[in-house]
């Protein structure tokens, strides 16, 4: 059962936003099957026709002309690209760096954060493994020293969860990374109150973004953080390929990059300390910048508000109708700590998974909360409350 106040928070945001996107179809935007219940955003999100069509088109005329002459149509896309992610997230576009998914962003500041022996790194218990095994294989190699943070799978408070983590805290402490939503259960780590002792610490605060950028607004200013990585292609419903790097601006030099390739985005010297810096990968697949574009004209097209309000209100459509059904989520669904990832315990797990998608066409995915399997359910905005009502039916 959800909380009191965050079921009157999910009905305050979801009648505006739902009045702004009148009966607009998002679904009919999107290349979906028609017989596809598609409640995986957690994982991969489809992205739009016209982004399809852009990408398609740009791919055509990319192999009918390869030349060097002609992808240098690409830098200014790339330009404008930065500008648009930077907005979104209230930083500079020398700031932001396309990345090809999350755990490269990620991999670019376990990999390249300046430690020593005895070094402290406190990492959350349901880290993603792009930003948990390099630290541990640091750990290994060099003796820094990783610390887990055993955050309860069901706290009550956010200050739960910031004890967790701070607690573990000392003067030896360099480093705190962790998941801003973890893909386990959809838990939302308070990371504004996280960002403001990391930077009273100095301690170097790395966010993986990729459950949150692209239904949740992002304000790296206010956050605080150091660095934050994200994929484009999942809840930003971009073509697949993409991934976004930001690192304040102050802290770039402190940083080197993971490879340092070729690079044709751009007009710089690649001595420049910006967030160029870590874009110097070699050949990219360069037909996927016009389909980027495409899909964030359309995410503009519905708004942020609207894809935040749409997406929180399909989570606690399913937790209710799972309620109803007597099926146990994991969490109360109190926005201030649950986003739209649910774990829900069901029978026949992980076997019944497959049986639910060949059967009933229903995707998903598995998660396991405290060792237990659990169906992760991760609804976006082209989800709709009556497809959240027919999947408690089927699962049940």
């Amino acid at each position: 059962m959800q909380t009191a106040a965050g079921l009157a928070a999910v009905a305050g945001s979801i009648q505006p936003a739902m009045a702004q996107m009148g009966k607009a179809d998002i679904r009919s935007r999107l290349a979906l099957a028609p017989g596809l219940l598609y409640a995986n955003a957690a994982n991969l999100c489809p992205t739009f026709q016209t982004a399809i069509a852009a990408e398609k088109a740009e791919s055509a005329a990319l192999q009918a002309n390869p030349s060097q002459e002609y992808r240098q149509k690409y830098n200014p896309m790339v330009v404008t690209i930065h500008a648009r992610l930077a907005k979104q997230l209230n930083t500079v576009p020398n700031a932001v760096a396309l990345t090809r998914n999350c755990s490269e962003g990620s991999g670019v500041i376990s990999r390249g954060v300046q430690l020593k022996a005895g070094d402290e790194v406190i990492i959350g218990r349901e880290n993603h493994p792009s930003n948990t095994n390099m630290w541990k294989r640091r750990a290994m190699r060099e003796g820094i020293v990783v610390k887990i943070a055993d955050v309860p799978a069901e706290p009550k408070t956010a200050q739960e969860v910031l004890d967790s983590y701070i607690s573990l805290a000392t003067p030896k402490t360099k480093v705190i990374a962790l998941s801003h939503m973890t893909n386990i259960a959809g838990l939302i780590a308070p990371v504004n109150e996280i960002g403001r002792f990391a930077r009273s610490r100095n301690i170097w605060f790395h966010l993986d973004a990729a459950q949150t950028c692209g239904w949740k607004k992002i304000d790296v200013a206010a956050i605080g953080c150091d660095s934050m990585a994200a994929s484009t292609h999942k809840w930003m419903m971009c073509p697949l390929g993409g991934g976004i790097l930001y690192v304040r601006p102050e802290r770039i030099a402190e940083l080197d990059p993971l490879i340092m390739s070729v690079d044709y985005y751009h007009a710089g010297p690649n001595t420049d300390v910006n967030g160029q810096l870590f874009e110097f990968v070699g050949q990219r697949p360069d037909a996927m910048l016009p389909g980027m574009l495409a899909a964030l004209d359309e995410r503009d097209a519905i708004t942020e508000d609207v894809i935040e309000a749409t997406a929180r209100a399909n989570a606690a459509a399913v937790r209710k109708a799972l309620g109803a059904k007597g099926i146990k989520v994991i969490g109360s669904g109190d926005p201030a700590l649950w986003g739209p990832c649910v774990a829900a315990e069901i029978k026949g797990l992980p076997e019944s998974r497959a049986t639910l998608y060949q059967t009933k066409q229903l995707a998903c995915s598995g998660t396991r909360v405290n060792d237990k399997p659990h169906l992760r359910i991760s609804p976006h905005v082209y989800n709709t409350a009556e497809e959240m009502d027919r999947l408690a039916v089927m699962v049940s």
